[in-house]
């Protein structure tokens, strides 16, 4: 298999396209089986409830562990899969190495090929795009002709303004009334509740994500980086600009690299341990890694999505 390079992804603007690319190149020489009716592709087991038809519970299961299990079925087990978009500023920084890509756009395409897989699943899926200058939403649906609207709604976004505050997403919480399965794509990148954009699971983000929790919606994180942020490769002056807040700080490389880094690997820290105690565990990228890299990183820490 090929793998997508980040000049690709920067250049091309097809999300169609391109996700259903690399989609099909994840899939090629898995094997699939065709689904005979209803009930028929076993993918996990549950606990017997009474309705539950007596030919679904697995016998030689209950011979070991002497309880009754049922094998749910594919097409039993479907569940909604919304995927919330963090398009605040922050999510337009660049990478240093491939200039033309953004997080936001490394994002479009992970989401839109995600939305692919999971079509090919059968299973519904819908997205939600979040900044404080409002929402654009793609109601859940499935399908080919549905994976083609949600990578079209992706590709009009804009990275803009800050994360929405408490009073911004009153609205949204409507949109989880039903039960659904949440991936929170965003950098993490926000200000705390005194407005220092520490980056720490302090701000509106992470309360958003533990009310999420707290409602039975947990939400798989998927954290999207630059390498530079992780690694701090400069040397020199450097002039930088926060683009969720005002003025630029100059200061020197070499005297703050071993600040930073201790600064960025606590705040990682923190930012693991929020999700960790909702046993949701945080994955991290970087917009230099290859999707299908990335995607298949996501999709084994957390098992089948949807």
């Amino acid at each position: 298999m090929q793998l997508i390079d980040p000049l690709t992804l920067a250049s091309t603007r097809d999300l169609v396209w391109l996700s259903r690319h690399i989609a099909e190149g994840m899939l090629l020489g898995m094997q699939h089986s065709q689904r005979r009716g209803a009930g028929i592709e076993f993918q996990q087991y549950r606990s017997y409830e009474p309705g539950d038809a007596i030919r679904h519970i697995d016998w030689k299961l209950f011979a070991r562990s002497d309880r009754y299990f049922v094998r749910e079925a594919e097409q039993e087990s479907q569940m909604h899969v919304c995927i919330v978009l963090d398009t605040s500023a922050s999510m337009a920084q660049p990478s240093f190495i491939e200039p033309q890509l953004t997080k936001l756009q490394y994002a479009k395409c992970w989401i839109a090929t995600l939305c692919w897989l999971l079509k090919n699943q059968n299973d519904r899926f819908s997205l939600l795009a979040l900044n404080d200058r409002g929402n654009r939403h793609v109601p859940e649906g499935q399908g080919e002709g549905h994976h083609r609207r949600i990578a079209l709604e992706l590709e009009s976004l804009e990275a803009a303004g800050h994360w929405p505050d408490s009073t911004q997403l009153a609205p949204v919480w409507a949109r989880f009334e039903q039960p659904c399965q949440v991936v929170l794509v965003s950098d993490f990148f926000e200000r705390d509740e005194n407005g220092n954009g520490n980056g720490e699971a302090t701000g509106e983000l992470s309360r958003f994500a533990a009310r999420l929790h707290a409602a039975g919606r947990p939400s798989l994180p998927m954290q999207i980086l630059v390498e530079a942020e992780q690694t701090f490769p400069f040397h020199g002056d450097l002039r930088i600009r926060d683009p969720e807040a005002p003025g630029i700080t100059e200061l020197g490389a070499t005297q703050q690299r071993s600040e930073y880094l201790a600064a960025f690997a606590s705040a990682q820290r923190q930012l693991a341990a929020h999700f960790a105690a909702r046993e949701c565990p945080l994955i991290t990228t970087t917009v230099e890694t290859p999707i299908e890299q990335s995607l298949r990183a996501f999709i084994g820490a957390h098992g089948r999505i949807g």
